[in-house]
């Protein structure tokens, strides 16, 4: 186990190496520069002290090696729009909001997944089968701002027992959780009532039921596990994208989130923002993999992580 983690950490660290080293250069590809939104209050020696004062007037090598430098001691720059204010700070200030919504989301749309594809499968053929199938195609066809849309229509507007938008308490997190947790689970639902369905026609679920073994026994202990598998594969990345946020739905219900400040700062070319979140979420993606992968052990005892491999 541990050459497996040691391996495991390595292969993150690469990976987030390559990560930052792609963003770095392809962000400097962006066309205009941060102080381009500043027009014509501006001149352009202005620019030029600017520019000198943040280093970006030095080639792009030297740049890239000040801010590994910097990064590797904890040290992501300061935003140019925010008057000098540490990323560090913007990011945490921001990542509250979005961390609690997405953990509410995933928890709760996972949650219900699993219940309805297990109910599924286990009504196969029927119209419960019918309708959670018909539930799952239209949460995974269908964009979760437009769903974000029609409960602030109906629930805030016409019926008002919410809130439209905005962010001062439990009440306020109730539409973007509904809105963001149909996603998750329609794909739980999918992936569960499938998996439930080939494990429940194995051989050893045949020989369960031979055996006089409880039916609740059969279902909880033994199909469930097996086909929570699969089910854990595909959480791991929509975790991420939960966890730090979607960036369309905190638009819309005005949420002061990580999501919102990242496509500020895209359109403000503000690069030490852009660099810390995407360092942010690169983190959040790698560490959630490893995870997802010795979940499988605990899951599935077959599993298991001998000299570094699955």
């Amino acid at each position: 186990m541990r050459k497996y983690l040691f391996q495991r950490i390595i292969y993150m660290l690469i990976t987030l190496f390559i990560i930052v080293t792609a963003t770095f250069f392809l962000m400097k590809m962006m066309p205009g520069s941060p102080f381009n939104n500043l027009g014509g209050k501006m001149t352009d020696e202005q620019r030029v002290l600017l520019e000198a004062k943040y280093g970006l007037d030095q080639p792009l090598p030297v740049q890239y090696f000040k801010y590994m430098t910097g990064m590797v001691q904890g040290d992501f720059g300061v935003s140019f729009q925010y008057n000098n204010r540490p990323v560090t700070d913007i990011i945490l200030d921001r990542i509250g909001p979005s961390a609690h919504l997405g953990a509410q989301a995933l928890i709760i749309g996972s949650i219900l997944g699993v219940i309805l594809g297990m109910i599924a499968a286990i009504k196969h053929n029927t119209w419960i089968d019918y309708g959670s199938n018909i539930i799952a195609v239209l949460g995974i066809s269908i964009p979760s701002f437009v769903f974000a849309g029609l409960l602030q229509y109906y629930l805030a507007v016409k019926l008002q027992l919410f809130p439209v938008s905005f962010w001062e308490g439990p009440i306020y997190t109730v539409l973007p959780t509904i809105a963001l947790m149909i996603f998750p689970m329609a794909i739980c639902a999918r992936f569960m009532r499938t998996e439930m369905l080939e494990v429940l026609g194995s051989d050893y679920i045949e020989l369960a039921r031979a055996k006089g073994v409880k039916n609740s026994s059969i279902m909880f202990r033994h199909a469930m596990r097996n086909a929570l598998i699969p089910v854990v594969t595909v959480l791991g990345p929509m975790t991420v994208s939960l966890m730090t946020g979607t960036l369309v739905i905190e638009q819309i219900f005005a949420i002061p989130g990580i999501g919102e400040q990242f496509v500020l700062s895209i359109s403000t070319s503000d690069y030490p923002v852009i660099m810390g979140t995407t360092i942010l979420f690169a983190v959040l993606f790698v560490v959630v993999i490893l995870i997802v992968d010795l979940l499988y052990g605990l899951i599935d005892p077959r599993i298991r992580l001998q000299g570094g491999k699955n």
